[in-house]
């Protein structure tokens, strides 16, 4: 009878299956995006951080999670809706855009480090990046390729809506109504001062590619709550 035993997993989405009963979907670091059934009269919240023991009688099974411990992750941000609205809206991306049972280590570990950092005050721009991340994980990333030549001095500038790939100013500027423009912060690494026109840029980079690319039929509700509350701090 497969087992295993899973720590620091982050809890996705709770599905009731009846009085006692949950469908759990978790993020883990070595099997990917894993669900399981639970029976407990009380589960996680959303966005907590679970140890538990996965059993089933054949592998491929949905299977059964025993659950060891849980820490809630959500309660540090329950008076403060941005930061709250993000980590909902990274548990329902990876729940709806991650394969089944499919390892993600290098997400994983991306994610848990925008977690660590939403205290922080470039929590906005980190989990820009955290997105771009992702479309980079699932296969959407951004070509890049015409600046790897070291001779070239151009800046990447506009990003092609259709193909991903990265052009600078000078070739973009006669098609930019037709171009998604590329915030420097999300290809330049170093910290800098972000104008409102970068941030909403960037969400509507990422945005794009999440829905017509990465096939996501709607954004979450949580992101579009922090932008809508961006947009009123523009105003």
């Amino acid at each position: 009878m497969p087992s295993f035993k899973i720590q620091n997993a982050l809890l996705l989405q709770a599905r009731p299956l009846g009085e006692k009963s949950y469908m759990l979907s978790l993020f883990t670091r070595e099997k990917g995006r894993f669900l399981g059934v639970v029976k407990a009269k009380k589960i996680p919240d959303i966005a907590s951080f679970v140890d538990a023991r996965w059993q089933a009688r054949l592998e491929e099974q949905v299977g059964t999670y025993y659950l060891d411990d849980f820490r809630s992750f959500a309660a540090n941000f329950l008076d403060d809706k941005e930061r709250l609205n993000i980590l909902l809206s990274v548990c329902e991306l990876l729940n709806k855009l991650l394969p089944e049972r499919q390892a993600s280590e290098l997400l994983y570990d991306r994610t848990l480090s925008l977690l660590n950092q939403l205290d922080g005050n470039s929590f906005i721009e980190q989990y820009l990046r955290w997105e771009l991340f992702l479309l980079h994980s699932i296969g959407f990333g951004l070509d890049f390729s015409s600046f790897e030549s070291e001779e070239t001095d151009a800046v990447p500038t506009y990003v092609s809506p259709k193909t991903g790939k990265v052009v600078s100013r000078e070739v973009g500027l006669p098609y930019h109504d037709k171009l998604l423009k590329l915030p420097r912060f999300l290809w330049f690494t170093k910290e800098q001062a972000l104008s409102m026109n970068d941030i909403l840029n960037g969400f509507a980079l990422t945005g794009y590619f999440l829905t017509m690319h990465a096939g996501l039929g709607h954004l979450p509700y949580a992101r579009e709550a922090l932008m809508h509350a961006i947009f009123i701090k523009k105003e």
